[in-house]
């Protein structure tokens, strides 16, 4: 619960509009969820660990580009709910910047309005980009698989007269007979745009990197991929010592559009610009509230991990290197002679798709209710997905729902405290796979790491073992995202659990699909 909120305000905190709009706000100030009917609009579940997607950045533009966001537990605002929307208040340097969420009243739309001010003595150069994922699909199908629902939505600029670019979003698969259409745009003038959060975002978060679009701004080209987002990037504004700017971004849903996005669309751009919510009302005082703290997952970094080297490599995966794979003349990965699959991190930070691999317990080979499953990947998460029986149902902990690094929450993550600093244990230097095992060698400036997680063939258990191989004795910080109650742990159900000394006791609340 947030200072600046009655104690009565309860969260997901639900805001909604006659038009049939609500949003759900988590108490860090971010979006959870947004939906129209029975349409949700985004795709991925805001979490109060880290936020989500929808968002919008401040850029102060110079010689080197800072970013900073405005949403959720990495933004250094105080936030406020209201029965339509929320409003928000902060300061970044010099800097002032008020931000308000508002739910139209006649029309399904939703604005973005932001007031920036220079309280400074230099002049400062910034804009802002707004960021919204898109699914416009049913909720349980957005669950189901995020990447499936972004390869059917279709994205199309439209250019409008005085307003830049926008982009209008499409479900083409049919939800119920409909095809749920939106348009996102700029309240002041769009000068670039992007519609994948891979254009947004590239490889580099996952490895703990900067989005690349807050550094070098919006391609300005379409990509439908597996992370519908639409990102706006509006064009810069000077501001002078003193000075003010009123800045924002629309958007506009229909929840069926049965002919594909046209420039005669541009009407509804029109019709959401032509709504009294669409000018900026009059600011009230500074919200009464203090900024929330951030969470380890917002606020720690990520281990920078080294290249082992040659003799590293024999040390650690023995002299006999199969199937070796070069670039450059470089090693990226290879097989080995007992039985295991080892790719370096030289690799895993230019592909796609991630490497990971899936552990059972057990040595059965037919299906066994008794036995566990876990799905490891390459970039620090050394279980997820954790299921007993049928996968479905019998969850423990999460899955992990992108593989661009938007959450890092997800399944069982490990923090590694070095110098008194918390640190997150990503990309690794070496990732070995075998058939009942994953190993992570994490070559940092100050030693090395080694994690294994296992799946042994005797018993149905899970493993986890941490080791310092070189370097000052560390301390471990082990999450797990527990989603033993249905929707992969973004559900209100408590978590019931009970603490025996160094052992914790995590038990189904009697109605569940577990309990039951």
């Amino acid at each position: 619960m947030k200072p600046s909120d009655p104690p009565s305000v309860v969260f997901p905190f639900r805001a909604a509009s006659p038009s049939g709009m609500s949003v759900e706000l988590n108490a860090n100030g971010s979006i959870r969820r947004m939906d129209c009917g029975d349409i949700m609009l985004n795709v991925f579940l805001g979490n109060e660990a880290e936020g989500g997607p929808a968002n919008l950045y401040l850029r102060r533009l110079g010689k080197t580009v800072e970013s900073i966001p405005l949403l959720g537990p990495g933004s250094p605002a105080a936030y406020q709910t209201c029965g339509r929307g929320m409003v928000a208040c902060g300061t970044w340097g010099d800097l002032d910047f008020r931000l308000r969420l508002v739910l139209a009243e006649s029309a399904k739309a939703w604005f973005w309005h932001v007031e920036l001010e220079n309280t400074g003595t230099e002049p400062v150069t910034c804009d802002l980009i707004h960021t919204q994922d898109i699914g416009i699909a049913h909720y349980g199908a957005v669950r189901l698989n995020e990447f499936y629902v972004s390869q059917y939505v279709d994205h199309a600029p439209i250019e409008h007269a005085a307003k830049g670019v926008a982009v209008a979003s499409r479900q083409n698969q049919s939800m119920g007979g409909r095809c749920p259409w939106t348009v996102i745009g700029s309240l002041g003038k769009a000068v670039a745009y992007a519609t994948d959060a891979l254009q947004f975002h590239g490889l580099s978060t996952r490895a703990g990197g900067p989005a690349i679009a807050l550094t070098s701004g919006l391609p300005g080209k379409r990509l439908q991929h597996e992370h519908s987002l639409v990102a706006i990037q509006d064009e810069s504004v000077l501001l002078e010592p003193g000075a003010k700017s009123q800045r924002g971004f629309f958007s506009w849903f229909e929840a069926d559009k049965p002919a594909a996005t046209s420039a005669d669309d541009v009407c509804w751009m029109d019709a959401a610009l032509a709504l009294p919510e669409a000018a900026c009302p009059p600011w009230s005082e500074a919200i009464d509230g203090n900024s929330l703290a951030a969470s380890l997952f917002t606020s720690a970094g990520v281990l920078e991990s080294a290249d082992l080297d040659e003799a590293e490599i024999r040390g650690f995966f023995g002299e006999t290197l199969r199937h070796a794979e070069y670039e450059d003349a470089k090693l990226e990965s290879f097989f080995t002679d007992r039985q295991s699959h080892v790719v370096l991190r030289r690799k895993e930070l230019k592909v796609l798709r991630p490497h990971g691999h899936l552990l059972r317990s057990g040595g059965s080979l037919t299906p066994d209710e008794a036995a566990l499953t876990s799905t490891a990947w390459m970039n620090g998460v050394f279980h997820s997905m954790v299921t007993q029986g049928h996968v479905s149902i019998n969850r423990f902990l999460s899955t992990c729902h992108s593989y661009l690094g938007l959450f890092r929450s997800h399944g069982q993550r490990v923090f590694v405290e070095i110098d008194g600093t918390w640190k997150l244990l990503g990309v690794p230097s070496a990732f070995e796979m075998s058939p009942d095992s994953c190993r992570w060698i994490y070559k940092h400036k100050d030693g090395l790491v080694e994690v294994v997680s296992s799946a042994p063939d005797d018993r149905h258990e899970l493993g986890l073992t941490l080791k310092v191989l070189a370097g000052d004795s560390v301390r471990f910080l082990i999450s797990h995202h527990v989603a033993i109650h249905g929707d992969d742990g973004s559900s209100s159900v408590p978590v019931s659990y009970q603490l025996d000394g160094s052992t914790a006791f995590v038990r189904a609340i009697p109605d569940s699909d577990v309990g039951r």
